[in-house]
């Protein structure tokens, strides 16, 4: 009788946690993280950024499709992990158009980022190094951050990817 107290006893907790563990219904996921994917994928074959655009696009629906259909704590937790994904990537979007963009006018290097109003919380957001400069014409100042900072995006990116796995895998 002890032993059988016992072994209740000590099964509840394992019990308890197999129960939480798994409250959400991988397959309302998939679709998301099928999106979600296939944004990281592109990111590592050197899509264009129209590509990349439309694969933002339609992540951001798959998200957004989601957000009626959560029920328990945990996926709304997963999907918050998609959400934040989703603004990672819009971070690499935003300096990766940056780049692009401000190449053309000739006085930023190819090797830098120009620091407009729409990078300056990226940056505060990763605390990226900025570098002053002044645009010798008019005296103006502004910054730049290295393009390398891409990089930095897209590591945290593959970072909240990790983490998203890790939970859909357990």
């Amino acid at each position: 009788m002890k032993r059988n107290i016992l072994f209740v006893i000590l099964s509840l907790p394992i019990f308890c946690f197999a129960c939480t563990s798994h409250d959400f219904d991988k397959k309302k996921f998939e679709n998301v993280d099928h999106s979600a994917h296939a944004v990281r994928d592109s990111v590592k074959a050197g899509a264009n950024l129209q590509q990349f655009r439309g694969l933002l696009q339609k992540l951001s629906a798959e998200i957004s499709v989601l957000k009626d259909r959560v029920k328990s704590e945990k996926e709304r937790e997963l999907l918050k992990d998609y959400s934040n994904l989703l603004a990672i990537y819009r971070d690499g979007f935003t300096l990766w158009k940056y780049k692009t963009e401000f190449t053309r006018y000739g006085f930023v290097p190819k090797s830098l980022i120009y620091v407009g109003q729409d990078v300056e919380p990226i940056v505060e957001k990763y605390r990226l190094k900025t570098e002053s400069h002044i645009f010798k014409p008019t005296k103006q100042s502004w910054k730049s951050i290295p393009e390398n900072s891409i990089h930095i995006i897209w590591m945290n990116a593959d970072s909240q990817l990790k983490i998203i796995n890790n939970i859909l895998n357990y």
